[in-house]
């Protein structure tokens, strides 16, 4: 059952949030603050989708809606385009943002834009790779 699996998963989740969240309150990090977002981030995902699983236990015709939807092809069409559009418009936003902060004298902050591009670049075509040979 996938329910079942996202069920595990949410409460995962919910503990790994939980552990980034005590380490980070612990002190033994000097500037918690980042610890606390990610760890209180990835919490309310897991409550979420926790939630979410419940609720579509209880309700046999919304978890027939929701499988029949993640099933239909127009949706993996639709996500598949939004996708696209999301890499581009972030590769032209960073691209911009790289050198406008090269130009003002902001080095670090336009190298790791320039990096943040490569990784990128550079993880779509693996995947691509891989994918065209599994395909």
């Amino acid at each position: 059952m996938k329910h079942n699996r996202l069920f595990k998963v949410s409460v995962v989740e919910i503990i790994i949030g939980m552990i980034i969240d005590v380490l980070a309150l612990s002190g033994l990090v000097e500037d918690p603050s980042v610890l606390t977002g990610i760890g209180s981030g990835i919490l309310a995902i897991g409550i979420v989708q926790l939630l979410r699983v419940i609720r579509m236990e209880q309700n046999p015709e919304l978890k027939k809606r929701i499988e029949t939807a993640s099933k239909d092809e127009r949706y993996a069409f639709i996500s598949m385009k939004a996708k696209e559009a999301a890499f581009a418009i972030y590769l032209l936003i960073t691209g911009v943002l790289c050198m406008v902060w090269m130009i003002l004298g902001y080095r670090e902050e336009g190298m790791m834009a320039g990096m943040s591009i490569c990784l990128l670049v550079i993880l779509y075509t693996v995947l691509f790779h891989i994918l065209a040979r599994k395909y």
